[in-house]
């Protein structure tokens, strides 16, 4: 798939596509509450997440929210990342399809995470029918520490049931990662017949338009004692290009901001000073250049020193003017073109014993591609132009053969015949072209059960195993090595790096640098379990005590092989010299080594369905009392053992009224990128505050503001030591189901989350904080590796309160359990089903999101720094309204039905909150950008025809972001929070299924 297709390509490619059907996104739904006797039996059928015990009436002790296929429908949503961005409870996304910031280093293509609470990626159980999903291949950094997800998107979307999101801790029920919830999708095992389904839609003034063929299918053999059910879907769409929105035009988005209290920061000036009008360090100073840095400019901008020729000249200094910055936007995509298969199969057979066997079979392919910024050379990876380079300016005044060099500038009056060496740094070689990435996802998940009744238990066993792979590949990328060996040629054939935007290097000279660039990942889960439950063990005066028991042993596994130019095999050495330089051969990308791991984990868990009261035993405000008890044992290989329990309350003083409360310990295990990871090294600039310490003693710099970076390389790596990070969670709620309003519900839950043991790192900049710290008091930080001192070192510290120090080698930097973290909010729920004789019938749900607390709190060495670092430690104390933690979150659902016709409404609010990589200093306290609060509404209606060629056909059109409401401005990557909000814009959509 090529993302520079045109548009009647585009249109060819989709007419020999399949017209498509809606992509399963998701309305949560209100909470599951305490009805009467018959409600109570429905809700036995439907809600299973949060107990083990088949038939348990646990319905109202817990708050579960469930998605109906009529509230997918409803809100238009088109993907799985719209799914869950529906949910008020979750959190930001982090793992979407507008990553390109952190380039082969982010999980690209077609995924999505979950995020129930805000608590990050990793901190949200994903299941599917009740059991574990893989987790996709890919993982990325929060706060520099690696993460892991499962992908929603490997869900076939047409066959799903319902999908039930338990708002509340888990890990006693289900294990490690249910810290913030559990989200279990359930695909309808029991469909009979054959649905067809095809939508189209497209985006108001972007090329963006997707098209979706989807199907199921259920048939019944053997008189009825085997079932197969069948779904699959295969989704097209085309990609955006940044230019086509404005917030996302132009990398500089100072003009966007004109008018408020951040004109003319530069911090919404995102362009970079590496571009290709190339910047030089000569070997030694000049007086002709009246300095030894230099870049090249256009001829009409002042300060021209040298002509080039071309148009082009050389002006002294290593700064380029602000209009020569590079725009990252003005080549990029703000999403991928995308193709996406999706297939399940379910069969299951019941024997004449009343066992059943059951089996799944999944499948997921997928493609995307997008062109990329162009590739850059690193600060610290600087390139070595031989003074007899064939396109130096400073070269020689002959060439190899005895002819007169015709490169070499005139009047260079004080430069040897012999030329002079410089190095090339901050240079952006764009006649290459933009990199292209491709990123192809797989995935297939195997299942084999057997369930059954022996007297009066329910048993069930199963096996699953699961696999997922990305290939990540970006051509257009460039070698170090032969970008080095290309530009030191003393031939007329050498790359000329002297030549600006306009280019002219020969296609020989670009594919001599130009290499493929790959990330290859997998992995993989076993799992085997066996669990059995009885709702009625034992008999109270209140009524029967259910008990559910099992066992689960799993193994799971992940890869992450880099490419031989990344992991360090090919290394990046200087050809002239035969100096090594660094590991990754990669321009712009720091080394990073193959990574693997695997790992045994095995569990029993116990639970206990407990009623206290009944309304038969006639207590006084007590119609009933229900006790649910859970407890869960589970050993981890390198992590350890663990062991958490549950308790959950419910109460009902009388009809229509019912308070839940419950209280658990969970945990969120160390993943394995954080136990395996050998060693990733990033460079980074970063100030040197010992050295800065000395500059403030001696007068040469004022305070830590002035301090100037240093590119310095900083290794993060993983420790098998790792602990687990614990958690305590605290719930309490109310349901109202007044008889005087038929219909009517509301819910209400505050719920509390303590975190401790927290997963980081310090960071490459706060170990060299505490270094400062600790140098101060006669110690040192052994994480910060330095040089020894040379001469000028030690003059400038000579006098001052500190020992010499040399130059900072590399910072290490591993993973540890360093901090704690308190989260506290309510949700909030309003329901109301209204049916009428005349006009139909309509359900409301309002469903929001309060977010009162959200706070960090340093461990003992965060907290030592804290105290006695001379620099501002950030990152702790109040987080609420920062970085995709707004205090409100809400979802307002209309729908609408009578006879053949429906009509739907949702609408989607996200609350403000503070974009903290934008900041100024207003009566010397720090104020940051404010990202704006954003709604959005979505509106569809639909018909079913009854007769003819359109029998049993159902037609939906609709219409997404219907106020065309822009994403709100944010100091982020095209100009708006990718985690948060999305660019598509208004989406008008048609939407045709077929029932057989």
């Amino acid at each position: 798939m090529d993302c520079h297709v045109s548009g009647e390509d585009q249109k060819k490619l989709y007419r020999k596509a399949l017209l498509a059907g809606i992509s399963v996104a998701a309305l949560l739904s209100v909470s599951a509450h305490a009805q009467d006797d018959e409600s109570n039996e429905e809700l036995e059928e439907i809600v299973v997440v949060g107990s083990q015990i088949k038939g348990a009436r646990v319905s109202g002790t817990l708050p579960v929210s469930v998605m109906s296929s009529d509230d997918i429908d409803n809100t238009g949503a088109a993907s799985g990342d719209e799914l869950f961005r529906a949910i008020p409870q979750a959190g930001f996304v982090a793992f979407n399809d507008n990553n390109v910031g952190a380039g082969v280093n982010a999980a690209r293509g077609d995924v999505n995470s979950i995020n129930l609470r805000g608590l990050g990626t990793g901190n949200t159980l994903g299941l599917l029918n009740g059991r574990r999903m893989v987790l996709h291949p890919g993982f990325q950094t929060e706060n520099l520490v690696p993460v892991v997800t499962v992908n929603s998107n490997t869900i076939p979307t047409l066959g799903v049931g319902r999908v039930e999101v338990l708002r509340d801790g888990a890990g006693a029920i289900y294990g490690a990662d249910a810290v913030g919830g559990v989200v279990n999708t359930v695909l309808r095992h029991d469909f009979e017949g054959i649905t067809a389904q095809v939508r189209y839609g497209a985006s108001d003034g972007t090329s963006r338009d997707e098209l979706t063929a989807s199907f199921q299918a259920g048939f019944n053999f053997n008189e009825g004692a085997t079932h197969l059910a069948l779904f699959g879907s295969y989704q097209t769409r085309s990609g955006v290009p940044a230019s086509e929105r404005p917030y996302s035009a132009s990398s500089d988005r100072r003009p966007l901001v004109e008018g408020t209290a951040f004109e003319g920061d530069s911090e919404f000036r995102n362009t970079s000073s590496s571009s290709p009008w190339g910047r030089f360090r000569l070997e030694t100073r000049i007086d002709s250049l009246g300095d030894d840095d230099f870049h090249i400019q256009p001829s009409s901008l002042s300060g021209c020193i040298h002509d080039l020729g071309n148009g082009l000249c050389i002006d002294n200094g290593g700064s380029v003017d602000e209009s020569l910055r590079f725009d990252f936007d003005a080549e990029r995509y703000l999403n991928p073109d995308l193709d996406r298969l999706n297939s399940f199969a379910m069969l299951t057979h019941e024997f004449e014993n009343g066992v059943e066997y059951y089996a799944e079979l999944g499948f997921y392919k997928s493609k995307t591609q997008r062109p990329q910024t162009y590739g850059l050379t690193l600060s610290a990876s600087r390139y070595r132009l031989p003074a007899d380079a064939y396109w130096n300016p400073f070269g020689p005044t002959t060439l190899a053969d005895g002819t007169p060099n015709p490169n070499r500038l005139p009047g260079l009056t004080d430069v040897p015949e012999e030329g002079l060496e410089m190095t090339v740094y901050g240079y952006r070689p764009t006649d290459l072209g933009p990199r292209l990435g491709t990123v192809r996802g797989e995935s297939y998940r195997l299942l084999s059960g057997l369930r059954g009744q022996w007297k009066d238990w329910d048993w069930d066993t199963a096996v699953v195993y699961s696999e997922a792979k990305s290939r990540d590949l970006t051509k257009n990328r460039i070698s170090s090595t032969l970008l080095q060996q290309e530009i030191s040629k003393t031939t007329s054939d050498a790359f000329n790096p002297f030549l600006g935007p306009t280019g002219g290097n020969s296609q020989a000279s670009l594919d001599a640098i130009a290499i493929d660039v790959r990330r290859n990942n997998s992995t993989s889960l076993f799992l085997a379990d066996f669990k059995v439950s009885n709702p009625a063990i034992y008999s109270l005066p209140a009524g029967d005590v259910g008990v559910a028991l099992g066992v689960e042993a799993r193994r799971e596994s992940f890869e992450d092989d880099r490419d031989e130019r990344l992991d360090g095999t090919i290394t990046f050495t200087d050809a002239v010299t035969g100096d090594f330089k660094t590991e990754s051969d990669v321009v712009g990308s720091s080394p990073t080594p193959d990574t693997s791991g695997s790992r045994w984990v095995k569990s029993a868990f116990v639970e206990f369905a407990v009623p206290l009261v009944s309304p038969e035993m006639d207590v006084p405000l007590m119609q009933s009392l229900d006790l649910q008890i859970a407890g869960r044992y589970e050993d981890f290989d390198y992590s350890g053992t663990t062991a958490k329990p549950k308790i959950a309350l419910s109460w009902v003083p009388t009809d229509g009224l019912l308070f839940r409360g419950s209280w658990s310990k969970g945990f969120r295990a160390p993943n394995l990128v954080q136990l395996f990871d050998t060693g990733i090294r990033r460079q980074n600039t970063r100030d040197d505050y010992v050295q800065c310490q000395a500059q403030i003693e001696k007068g040469i710099i004022s305070d830590f503001g002035d301090c100037s970076g240093d590119g310095i390389e900083s290794v993060r790596s993983g420790a098998r030591s790792l602990e687990n990070e614990n958690s305590t969670q605290f719930g309490a709620g109310i349901v109202i189901q007044p008889e005087v309003f038929p219909g009517l519900t509301i819910t209400a839950d505050y719920w509390s989350l303590k975190q401790n043991n927290l997963i980081g790192i310090l960071g490459d900049q706060n170990q060299i904080a505490l270094d400062l710290v600790l140098r101060q008091s006669g110690g040192s930080n052994p994480n910060v590796i330095r040089r020894a001192p040379d001469a000028d070192q030690q003059d400038l510290f000579a006098g001052t309160s500190l020992a010499a120090v040399g130059e900072i080698i590399e910072v290490r930097d591993a993973y540890l359990n360093l901090d704690s973290r308190k989260v506290e909010g309510l949700d909030l729920a309003i329901i109301q089903d209204i049916e009428t004789n005349d006009m139909g019938n309509f359900t409301i749900k309002l469903n929001a999101a309060r977010l009162l607390t959200f706070e960090q709190s340093a461990g003992e060495t965060s907290q030592s720094l804290i105290d006695n670092s001379p620099v501002n430690i950030t990152g702790f104390g109040d987080l609420m309204e920062q970085n995709g933690r707004p205090k409100w979150r809400m979802s307002l659902s209309m729908n609408w039905k009578k006879d053949n016709y429906g009509a739907g409404l949702f609408a989607r609010y996200v609350g403000a909150f503070d974009d903290t990589s934008a900041r100024i200093s207003v009566n010397g306290e720090d104020v940051y950008w404010r990202v704006e609060d954003w709604t959005t509404v979505n509106a569809n209606v639909h018909y079913t025809f009854e007769k003819g060629a359109l029998e049993d056909t159902q037609l939906r059109l609709g219409v997404n972001n219907l106020f065309d409401k822009q994403p709100p401005l944010a100091d982020e990557n095209f100009g708006f929070f990718g985690s948060m909000h999305n660019p598509i814009g208004r989406f008008f959509y048609i939407d045709l299924k077929k029932t057989f």
